[in-house]
């Protein structure tokens, strides 16, 4: 037999998730509205418009530890103070102690100091050391 308490907040997560997808699709209704107003709007002052030539723009999410270019400049400093090269692993844990935030958010920002270095080495300003996972990291020549 299946625990009374495990169903009941089994029941409750699920109460709590369809209460989620109310309120999204209730937004999604609300936006496809005014997008239906802007498309009646432009068709007004250029009927010969073709909608469907726009392409959706990607809205890009902010990470809210950090302010515009913060960690970029964070990593870069980090690979400053590095005597050796270093993973992005010991770059996260560098980061978050300059900035006082707590460690364990550590495996969230991870993401955002690989795409930083990625970008940072496309620049040629950092170079990777070596193919095994993960990569070493130091400051190019």
């Amino acid at each position: 037999m299946a625990e009374t308490h495990v169903i009941s907040g089994l029941i409750r997560k699920r109460a709590e998730l369809l209460g989620q997808i109310e309120v999204h699709q209730k937004e999604i209704q609300r936006i496809a509205e005014i997008l239906q107003h802007v498309d009646h709007t432009i068709k007004l002052f250029s009927p010969e418009f073709d909608l469907r030539s726009v392409k959706s723009k990607r809205k890009n999410q902010r990470n809210p530890y950090f302010g515009r270019g913060e960690l970029q400049s964070l990593v870069l400093a980090c690979l400053r103070d590095a005597i050796e090269p270093i993973n992005y692993k010991q770059i996260a844990t560098y980061t978050l102690a300059t900035k006082g935030i707590d460690t364990a958010l550590e495996v969230s920002i991870e993401s955002n100091i690989r795409v930083v270095l990625k970008r940072l080495q496309t620049k040629g300003i950092v170079s990777s050391i070596g193919n095994e996972r993960p990569c070493l990291w130091k400051l190019a020549n």
